[in-house]
């Protein structure tokens, strides 16, 4: 009863509505209790573009357009005039050293040996009879001196003609092809006529011209990795060694022509005339360098260059110093500090900072 009392009185009293009071108390727990907490978000970790560190050549590596020849190319020709009665000469067919590929006629000189071997076997005999009584004092020195001539002489007719027998048959002087032929069987032969070219592929060679600066700059280097592949067939790359060079150069293009060869273990995959590149680069496995992308690197030649190097197993990054020995291209050649296979920052590196976690960028093709 005192209660109720007290609050009307205070109702009438301060005119205050003190169900309204406990309504709005009642709304204000609520809010309370219906508020969230405030959640920590962890950091993601920095996308950032990474680059290998990877090992170069300081070696000079060149490119040479070069053409191919067989190592001999021979015209085939006889050395006496005839009607032509046999020839073996297929293009691009092989052959072998000493087969027989083209005949003369051979009768007219088989005629002459034998008119030659007739006459030499006279003055055979016309030698002995005028030795036999010069040595008597009945002959003269004169009548001597001239059978001893005449036997000379038809001995010099019947080697002669022998020769010009033999002459009279065409045998291949190496294993060769026949790259062409100009003659065909039963024609006219005159002394010089060509009547195929051999071409002896035991090596191929790959001819190309240097310029002066590259031959200046190389002299006496013969310590090369020499590949060729032939322009259409990239997927086949041959070894080729060192044949020759030239050392006086063009006139025009004051360049100098080079040969090297390939063995003959290839020759059937491609024909002399083709069109090749070789690639020639020094032989020296220990003329190796780092190299980083330019982009890589803070500070200058004065003060010192060091990178942002990716620690793979934290995620991190810290900073490294490294010693630069030479700005090739849009690259760095490093000679401390990393190593091969070490990832540096190559991008937007004055953002960086130690101990910062990353994540490497990966373009999605």
């Amino acid at each position: 009863m005192i209660s109720e009392l007290i609050f009307y009185n205070l109702t009438d009293i301060f005119g205050i509505n003190v169900n309204r009071i406990f309504i709005l108390a009642a709304v204000f727990v609520l809010q309370a209790c219906s508020e969230p907490k405030e959640v920590t978000k962890e950091t993601a970790p920095l996308v950032v573009q990474l680059s290998n560190a990877r090992l170069t050549s300081l070696a000079n590596d060149y490119e040479f357009p070069a053409t191919v020849s067989a190592v001999k190319n021979v015209d085939l020709k006889f050395e006496v005039s005839g009607r032509l009665i046999f020839e073996n000469l297929i293009e691009g067919s092989e052959v072998k050293k000493g087969q027989i590929l083209a005949k003369i006629d051979p009768k007219p000189f088989q005629r002459k040996v034998e008119e030659s071997r007739i006459r030499h076997e006279d003055a055979q005999r016309n030698l002995k009879r005028i030795k036999d009584v010069f040595e008597k004092n009945v002959a003269s020195q004169r009548d001597y001196d001239e059978a001893k001539s005449q036997f000379s002489i038809t001995k010099i007719a019947l080697a002669n003609a022998q020769q010009d027998l033999s002459y009279s048959t065409i045998k291949a002087p190496f294993d060769a092809v026949i790259g062409a032929r100009y003659i065909e069987n039963n024609s006219l032969i005159r002394t010089g006529d060509s009547l195929a070219n051999l071409q002896d592929r035991s090596e191929l060679y790959f001819t190309f011209e240097v310029p002066e600066r590259i031959m200046t700059a190389n002299v006496g280097n013969r310590d090369v990795i020499a590949t060729a592949h032939i322009i259409g067939q990239e997927d086949k790359v041959y070894d080729i060694h060192y044949v020759e060079h030239k050392t006086t150069p063009d006139p025009i293009t004051q360049t100098y022509g080079v040969t090297f060869a390939l063995d003959g273990k290839s020759v059937n995959s491609f024909y002399p005339g083709s069109r090749a590149i070789v690639n020639i680069k020094q032989n020296n496995s220990k003329s190796q360098a780092l190299i980083i992308p330019l982009s890589s690197l803070m500070g200058n030649s004065d003060s010192g260059f060091s990178v942002w190097r990716f620690d793979q197993t934290e995620n991190s990054l810290s900073l490294v110093k490294v010693n630069v020995s030479k700005i090739k291209g849009e690259y760095a050649l490093v000679s401390l500090g990393l190593k091969h296979g070490d990832k540096v920052v190559s991008a937007a590196v004055g953002q960086m900072r130690e101990g910062l976690i990353v994540r490497e960028y990966k373009a999605i093709y």
